[in-house]
């Protein structure tokens, strides 16, 4: 619970967002319609106007939001680099949430997985959202991975060409060689970058983008994410002590064609993984 003395008269909303600004609106309306804010000690449920000396006491259960680091923006996109934990866009304390928080709202045009870390890039305006959805579908954004395996493939660069169901009940996919009812074709393609006593350090491009492609394809292969707690394998996530995949979004390559946001063809972002320093464990 905060307690905050009404330095400015204004709506509660606005108020309470001023002095508590890891709320983001959304959750300043749930806390409210919960009456799980007080006013001079009376609960309220709806925003009301609030005068100078009021007492505003606010029972909200307050996550540490982390800061987001911005890596490009200007008037028309924004890229950031996701931390793990966090959802690109779906519940109150998405990513697209955070960034309203810190006073910039954005659409999203794609997602990463929850706990995979890295690039992701957002429109600031409809214009935007409009291009980048069709670069997206084009295929004329690439995107790369870098993931650490377990194991040393035999293929130092190969083209994986398979079939991917979702079992929605389980929150998780299956990867098939042959067509199964429902499945859909999938494509991942991986170079070896380095290779250590029992691991390797992949280059991922997946130009299918199918929820947990990359995760459940190097599974498939035998080569699964170490750290991966759905995908990879219990024995070797214990030896590393890593409860997190090692996956990482670390490189956009744009190109928007001859549209409004032509002025970023052929622009690239990277980025950085921070779970890099562990495979020295493997050294």
């Amino acid at each position: 619970m905060k307690e905050f003395v009404v330095k400015s008269q204004g709506s509660l909303i606005k108020v309470v967002q001023k002095e508590m600004p890891q709320l983001n609106y959304n959750i300043i309306l749930k806390t409210l319609r919960k009456k799980d804010i007080k006013v001079n000690g009376k609960r309220v449920n709806k925003d009301i106007e609030v005068k100078v000396g009021d007492v505003v006491s606010v029972y909200a259960f307050i996550s540490e939001v982390p800061k987001i680091n911005r890596v490009f923006e200007d008037d028309n996109i924004l890229i950031v680099n996701k931390p793990t934990g966090i959802e690109v866009v779906g519940n109150e304390n998405d990513l697209v949430n955070i960034l309203s928080g810190e006073g910039v709202n954005v659409i999203a045009c794609h997602r990463i997985d929850v706990n995979t870390e890295g690039l992701v890039l957002f429109a600031k305006n409809e214009m935007a959202e409009k291009i980048i959805t069709n670069a997206f579908k084009n295929k004329t954004i690439n995107k790369y991975y870098l993931a650490w395996v377990n194991g040393k493939p035999l293929k130092k660069t190969d083209v994986l060409n398979d079939y991917l169901l979702k079992d929605a009940d389980n929150s998780q996919v299956k990867i098939f060689k042959t067509k199964v009812n429902n499945s859909k074709p999938i494509t991942t393609i991986y170079s070896v970058i380095e290779e250590y006593n029992s691991t390797s350090l992949l280059k991922v491009q997946i130009p299918t983008g199918k929820t947990h492609q990359i995760r459940a394809h190097l599974s498939f292969i035998g080569h699964p994410i170490i750290g991966d707690e759905k995908y990879g394998e219990k024995s070797v996530n214990k030896k590393f002590n890593l409860k997190k995949q090692c996956l990482t979004a670390v490189k956009l390559e744009l190109n928007f064609g001859n549209s409004k946001l032509s002025y970023l063809n052929n622009k690239t972002f990277e980025t950085n993984c921070s779970w890099l320093k562990y495979v020295v464990k493997d050294k």
